[in-house]
């Protein structure tokens, strides 16, 4: 397994205690979860990225221009 030093750094790794695992739930703070915990934890934002990803896909795009947060940006 791969730990995170930095955003572009990583050193190999191995868990001491399978049953407890760390959650990254943003900014930089963790949560202890237990193995089933952290598990469904990863597989709910994951369904979470899929589901905006998916709803990203559905906003039609023009050729000509385009409108973000009620702004209009022509493109060239």
């Amino acid at each position: 397994m791969s730990v995170p030093l930095t955003a572009s750094l990583y050193v190999p790794g191995t868990l001491d205690d399978a049953d407890k695992v760390l959650a990254d739930i943003g900014t930089g703070y963790f949560v202890e979860k237990t193995m089933d915990e952290g598990r469904n934890y990863c597989e709910r934002k994951i369904n979470l990225v899929k589901s905006n990803f998916d709803l990203l896909n559905e906003v039609p795009l023009s050729s000509s221009s385009s409108t973000f947060n009620g702004m209009e940006h022509i493109t060239p």
